[in-house]
């Protein structure tokens, strides 16, 4: 089994009240675009993002030839808009900035804000947009991971699988994820 390229799209927020922890393999940038619109959709999501205490964890993960090569924090290149109130930029992961700009009680507005959001109260009247044009995403090189294929995640090396060659495609599938692999696609390992 020849080590294969991919993006991991990681969405979620550490073990608490909130549960997530999403992972959207993924072979380009088209379908991290789509994964991440998909995730931020729900109104829950976005009030993770801004309002839950340490904030979700967003970042792209870009796996070459199967071993991590980098972790890109997408927070400084998303921002919230929500009808009726300024911009929501990130410095980082649980900053959220810019929400009560000219107003003299930051914490009541991103109260009413953490409120409405939790509440689904705006739905339709937000979104959030990704500057994807600044975002510093390194190609993929070699071969692609794609459908039907198993990817390991995190910084460990990357097994020898040479021993995996003679199981038909049901052991084979039983043992990778035995080892901790996962399928090509979409993952909430706390849903």
């Amino acid at each position: 089994m020849i080590p294969k390229s991919f993006y991991d799209l990681r969405f979620g927020v550490s073990p608490g009240a909130a549960r997530k922890d999403a992972h959207h393999i993924c072979g380009s940038l088209d379908e991290v675009k789509s994964a991440l619109d998909f995730e931020l959709e729900a109104s829950i999501n976005v009030w993770l993002l801004f309002a839950y205490s340490s904030g979700a964890d967003v970042a792209l993960d870009v796996y070459q030839q199967g071993a991590m090569a980098e972790s890109i924090d997408l927070h400084p290149f998303m921002t919230l808009r929500i009808d009726g109130y300024p911009d929501i930029t990130f410095l980082g992961r649980g900053k959220p900035t810019g929400y009560a700009a000219g107003s003299d009680d930051p914490a009541s507005v991103q109260m009413a804000l953490a409120d409405g959001l939790f509440e689904d109260k705006y739905d339709g009247a937000f979104e959030v947009a990704v500057d994807w044009a600044n975002v510093p995403v390194p190609s993929l090189v070699g071969e692609i991971a794609g459908i039907e294929d198993y990817v390991l995640l995190g910084e460990g090396p990357v097994d020898n699988l040479d021993d995996l060659a003679d199981l038909d495609e049901d052991e084979l599938e039983d043992e990778l994820i035995d080892r901790g692999y996962v399928e090509y696609g979409d993952h909430d390992f706390d849903a």
